[in-house]
């Protein structure tokens, strides 16, 4: 089992997925079970594949979401511009990027906090 699995095991049960479209026009996925325990905060995991994906990113962070970003299928060159330009964004926001594992970030405004245990 995989870093990832073993974070969507923490955070989410497994059941059928709902579809909710927030207010930027994205479909994301929220568990029934999250729907109904009235979870206020999620942890969103995106794999780009190019840096043009980096705008899925901020727009979940300008949102106030943490996202988990995963750029192991990524050239090294638009991996680098993608976290450099991250990097940017997050210090704008007052918040924090951290390495969690190889080709792993996780990224968080100022609000959410990031805790190495």
């Amino acid at each position: 089992m995989g870093l990832l699995d073993t974070l969507k095991g923490w955070l989410v049960e497994e059941e059928p997925q709902e579809y909710e479209e927030d207010n930027e026009g994205y479909q994301l996925d929220f568990q029934d079970s999250a729907a109904k325990k009235d979870i206020k905060a999620f942890i969103i995991v995106v794999k780009p594949f190019t840096f043009k994906d980096v705008e899925i990113v901020c727009k979940h962070l300008k949102q106030g979401r943490a996202v988990l970003v995963n750029t192991e299928n990524m050239e090294s060159e638009d991996k680098r511009r993608l976290i450099d330009f991250l990097s940017g964004v997050i210090m704008a926001m007052d918040g924090m990027i951290a390495k969690i594992y190889q080709n792993v970030f996780v990224c968080a405004p100022k609000d959410i906090g990031v805790i190495e245990g």
